[in-house]
């Protein structure tokens, strides 16, 4: 409303000036009051046009080339600007306004270098570009937003601001174009010291996963791509005229637990959360390849749980929980876990990957392992060296058969991120 006012009042102002100088060029006469008026006639009339020009006709929508990505990529978006009139516009500006989810940035691995020890992740995006439509119609242009952070972002409003030649009028417009893109958290490349695998007879540790107990022959199938040779079996082959390969009794997969902290008890260290959030999601992928019996559980004031094992569906919506997760400052994880393990007794092997310790959380993991066949924590935390009272606190978990493995700023900017289990 204060725009309208303020190009109404101008162009009053413009055309109160072209009859002044008409009027003058009247009574005065001579050659230059009459150059005055005419000089500036055609100045006054394009104002006077430019004034009454409608914005609002414009359409803009825009592009995205690449909407599912991942923390730390970039995305290209390329702008398309319509409109009707070829009315001449010396120049505009195209400013995008980007949402607060944008004002962070994620570089990969090298968010965890000593530059960015403050744990902080905040950065200020700003777009504005300058074009120069003239009389075109329909003009484009592409711009990159690099270093996306981790979140389900919408682009949804631009703003189009122009004037006339010598800035007196002055016309901008606020234009709703919703545009989503998903940035999923970044995968590290995981490298597993030592792999479990489980039998029947019982459990045993390997370095390499075994799919096929290739020593019990259960019944036989046609043969399919990939088949070793030394499966064939001739005799099913010979009686059916096709060819068949034996089947054999199947590895029982084991029953994993993986247990993400969702709590950031008062710690604003930023990375750490996301280190977390990026360490749940590698080390599922990185599970889920070897066919294992998964679920996945984030602790918070509400939990979230997925059994991978089931269908594909439980994988996207674990995948897009941790899309759009925000840590929680108030809450006690150890009450929470106590609470949840009793509904995980099936569970051979817990993993929890958390980002504080306190003696409330060490008595909790001795209570659970006292009911559970296998522990091992993941402890990520931002000084290369623990402080004594936290070594303190875990020398208790290591003396009671827990696993623990402590990941610092360093190892996570690693290539691969070595996750040791013993």
């Amino acid at each position: 409303m204060k725009e309208n006012l303020r190009i109404i009042l101008r162009s009053l102002g413009v055309l109160t000036l072209i009859v002044i100088l008409f009027c003058y060029a009247m009574f005065q006469g001579g050659f230059v009051s009459w150059f005055l008026f005419y000089g500036y006639l055609p100045i006054g009339i394009y104002q006077l046009l430019f004034a009454s020009y409608p914005l609002r006709a414009w359409q803009i929508y825009r592009e995205i080339e690449n909407p599912v990505c991942q923390a730390g990529d970039e995305i290209v978006v390329k702008v398309h600007l319509k409109r009707k009139l070829p009315f001449p516009l010396l120049y505009c500006t195209f400013e995008e306004k980007f949402p607060q989810s944008l004002m962070k940035e994620d570089t990969k691995k090298a968010k965890y270098l000593s530059s960015q020890a403050s744990g902080q992740m905040t950065v200020s995006r700003r777009l504005i570009r300058m074009l120069f439509p003239l009389f075109r119609r329909n003009f484009t242009f592409s711009y990159s937003i690099q270093s996306l952070p981790r979140g389900e972002h919408v682009l949804d409003k631009v703003t189009i601001q122009t004037g006339d030649i010598f800035g007196f009028i002055k016309k901008s417009r606020d234009f709703q174009v919703e545009n989503t893109f998903a940035v999923y958290p970044y995968e590290h490349e995981l490298r597993l010291v030592s792999d479990m695998a489980s039998y029947e007879q019982g459990r045993v540790l390997s370095n390499q996963l075994q799919h096929m107990n290739t020593t019990v022959v259960s019944g036989a199938r046609e043969y399919a791509p990939g088949d070793r040779f030394a499966w064939i079996d001739w005799k099913q082959t010979a009686r059916k005229q096709t060819m068949m390969t034996k089947e054999f009794d199947r590895e029982k997969s084991m029953d994993i637990l993986l247990v993400h902290d969702n709590f950031m008890n008062g710690n604003k260290n930023e990375l750490i959360y996301e280190a977390s959030i990026e360490m749940s999601l590698s080390f599922i992928e990185k599970i889920a390849k070897k066919d294992y019996q998964t679920s996945f559980l984030s602790i918070g004031e509400r939990p979230h749980v997925f059994e991978l094992g089931q269908s594909e569906q439980q994988m996207e919506r674990m995948k897009h929980y941790l899309l759009t997760a925000r840590g929680e400052q108030e809450g006690s994880f150890s009450i929470r876990f106590r609470e949840e393990m009793a509904h995980f007794h099936q569970a051979d092997i817990i993993f929890l990957i958390v980002t504080s310790i306190d003696p409330q959380f060490v008595q909790a993991i001795q209570e659970a392992r006292q009911r559970m066949k296998h522990l091992s924590i993941i402890y990520i935390h931002p000084e290369k060296v623990l402080p004594d009272t936290e070594k303190h606190l875990l020398e208790p978990l290591r003396f009671s058969g827990i696993a623990v493995q402590q990941l610092s700023m360093e190892q996570l900017a690693a290539d691969p991120v070595e996750v040791i289990f013993k």
